[in-house]
Parts: structure tokens; sequence; C-alpha cells
């Protein structure tokens, strides 16, 4: 398996596909399609890197499956960042706005519940607890869905292999 070209260039386009496509207002809507932008994320990675290979060269589904991995990983850590931008730039402060909500619809909150979500910071949801909190659970969703979407790009975008290539292949193994 020589002259494979790059596998990262191809993972980091697919990783910031889906992390665009996961911030932006709106468009972001799409995730609730199956996790869609993950998945076409990590298509878009196995497609831009089936187009720098060699003629001849047969793509695995196992290559599908580890450009998806890399482009959820690039995707969580984009989404990441991006998200926590978003967020400051618009001084989002989503926990005042949910014991506000607490408190209009069903009363009083737990004090203890109110003194840990306090405890944690002024920033809400921008402290380092829930960016670290956000950062995980980004990683574990971000690299599943986008190893799908990788093995589901390999089965589309695949490149037909003619009897001597695979025969050659086997032989290889």
């Amino acid at each position: 398996m020589e002259n494979q070209p790059s596998k990262l260039i191809p993972a980091l386009i697919g990783g910031g596909t889906m992390a665009i496509l996961s911030t932006v207002p709106l468009i972001n809507l799409g995730n609730c399609l199956c996790c869609m932008w993950l998945l076409i994320g990590g298509a878009m990675a196995v497609w831009f890197y089936r187009k720098n290979l060699p003629a001849g060269t047969v793509m695995t589904g196992g290559d599908g499956a580890l450009i998806g991995l890399l482009a959820g990983v690039f995707g969580a850590l984009f989404f990441t960042l991006l998200n926590t931008l978003f967020m400051a730039m618009g001084n989002a402060m989503p926990l005042d706005d949910i014991f506000d909500n607490i408190r209009q619809y069903q009363g009083d909150i737990d004090p203890e519940i109110e003194d840990f979500f306090n405890g944690i910071g002024e920033e809400g949801f921008l402290s380092p607890f829930f960016v670290v909190i956000q950062l995980i659970a980004s990683l574990i969703i971000y690299s599943i869905f986008g190893l799908l979407g990788g093995i589901i790009g390999v089965a589309i975008f695949k490149k037909k292999a003619s009897p001597q290539q695979i025969e050659d292949q086997n032989n290889s193994l």
C-alpha cells in the first residue's frame, strides 16, 4: 500500500464541514435527521481522499472508517471551538434562562441544585467545566457518526476494481 495520499487533509476538510454545518443556526437543525451533517462530513472526507488515490488503487471499508473517524475527531474539536466562540460573542448565559424558566413554570428550585450550578462559575456554559464536558460528548458522537459516514462514503464513492486488481490484492495478503 505504498504511494497512498495523506488521510489528514481530507479528514480536516470533512471535520471542518461537520463543525460549520453543525454550528450555524438553522442549518444545524439538519443534525436532527440522524446526525446528517456528521455523516455527510465523514462521506465528504472519503470523497476527497478518493480523488487523490492513484489510478487502480482500491479503497477499503477500513480506509473509509479511519478517514471518517479522523474527520469526526477534527469535527468535534472545531465544533467545540466554534460553539464556545459563538456563545461568548452572543454573551449567552443559558443557565440563567433555564433557571428563569423553571421558576416561572415550576416554582422554586432546590437550593442544592442552584448552589451547584452557581458554584461552577459566573461563566455558566462557558466555564471550563462545561466546555470540557461538551468536548468529550462531541468527541464520542462525532467520532461514531463520522466513522459511519466514512463507511457509507466508501460504499458510494469507491472506485471499481478490475478482476486483475482484486486478484493482485488478494495475492498480496
